[in-house]
């Protein structure tokens, strides 16, 4: 046995000790920080699950999918998909595109919906807010310029 497996195996051995729980956060820790398409949230590439399991054989696959699950039903990722565009590997290289099924169907998801909503108010807002407003001085001055009924 080379040092090197028997290091893994060690780890492995380590990590199945822990709850569940932590091993999840520690799983979502470890793809977070290894992976930028995880961390900025692009939309993943179909079948993304076994490349993690193949790239991660340390961790429990069961686990991996939790992570991979609990990733994807995040208001960020989820926006993201309803975003549509290009779909990304693990080395953040295209692969494929969202469907515009899977577009429609991410729009509809709540946080979404909220974001969505939260946009055009900030929106109507802003649009509000650049429109002239008359100031009393100018309101004065146009009420005195207006004839009197006589």
């Amino acid at each position: 046995m080379t040092q090197e497996t028997a290091l893994g195996a060690a780890l492995k051995s380590a990590v199945q000790t822990m709850s569940k729980k932590k091993q999840t956060d520690m799983i979502a820790d470890h793809i977070y920080n290894k992976y930028d398409v995880f961390k900025r949230f692009k939309p993943l590439a179909v079948g993304i699950d076994q490349d993690l399991v193949a790239a991660l054989p340390q961790f429990d696959p069961t686990l991996i999918a939790r992570v991979l699950a609990n990733h994807c039903r995040r208001p960020r990722y989820l926006k993201a998909l309803a975003r549509g565009g290009k779909r990304f590997d693990l080395n953040n290289r295209f692969k494929g595109e969202v469907s515009p099924e899977e577009q429609a169907i991410a729009q509809q998801h709540p946080a979404v919906q909220q974001t969505l909503a939260a946009q055009a108010a900030k929106k109507a807002e802003q649009a509000s807010a650049e429109a002239p407003v008359e100031t009393p001085a100018e309101a004065a001055e146009a009420v005195s310029e207006t004839p009197a009924a006589e």
